[in-house]
């Protein structure tokens, strides 16, 4: 592989390089880009993952001993994959490899929001569906094939979400939120075993409540 292709695998969707991202972590360095790796769930899921890869290392160099040789090798060939995968969670055990996609953690997430009371849902862009209107579908959260995940950053067995709601009028806006958080959690969890960094509720719009019939 020339090292012009190897550059460009070791990019995540969003274009950021996983040697910056992991020089972050390794130096506690700050980011070269910090209004942007505020708002990619790309780049906050990939630190997440680095910074638990990178543990190791960092435990044994505040040590007075000598890393094995193989330690670092295993660790950067942990991290190398991390972008390799970058559509999708990975979960590994002795038996084998699950990669989950990234539009299927999104469909958990939203039908996860969708089950809590005075809530309704889209994620990225869309737009909440209305009372009247269809659900969006797994692909309309995602993106289309060749798009990135919207609103969802996969990395190793780490999640970023981040979910777009509206919510009933009337109802305590905090504790509804507070509420879709720990409901996604707990569905991810639950159907897919990966660990959530971080979920993000954005409330978008506020319905009126449907006229009740006399």
């Amino acid at each position: 592989m020339s090292p012009s292709n190897r550059a460009d695998d070791d990019r995540l969707p969003c274009g950021v390089g996983v040697d910056d991202l992991l020089t972050q972590v390794a130096e506690h360095a700050h980011p070269r880009d910090p209004a942007h790796q505020r708002s990619c769930p790309h780049c906050r899921a990939a630190l997440a993952a680095l910074a638990d890869l990178w543990a190791p290392v960092t435990e044994l160099a505040a040590e007075d001993v000598r890393a094995p040789a193989s330690l670092l090798q295993e660790v950067m060939a942990q991290i190398r994959e991390l972008s390799r995968n970058a559509w999708h969670a990975v979960l590994t055990d002795p038996t084998g490899q699950t990669r989950i996609a990234a539009r299927v953690v999104g469909a958990v997430a939203r039908l996860a929001a969708e089950s809590v009371p005075h809530v309704s849902v889209a994620l990225g862009n869309g737009r909440p569906e209305t009372r009247a209107g269809q659900s969006p579908s797994p692909t309309e959260i995602a993106g289309a094939a060749g798009e990135p995940a919207t609103d969802v950053g996969v990395a190793g067995s780490h999640v970023i979400i981040d979910v777009q709601i509206a919510v009933d009028y009337g109802v305590p806006i905090a504790h509804v939120a507070q509420a879709v958080r720990s409901r996604i959690i707990e569905h991810l969890v639950a159907h897919t075993g990966l660990t959530t960094s971080e979920v993000n509720v954005i409330v978008i719009d506020v319905l009126a409540s449907p006229p009740t019939e006399t």
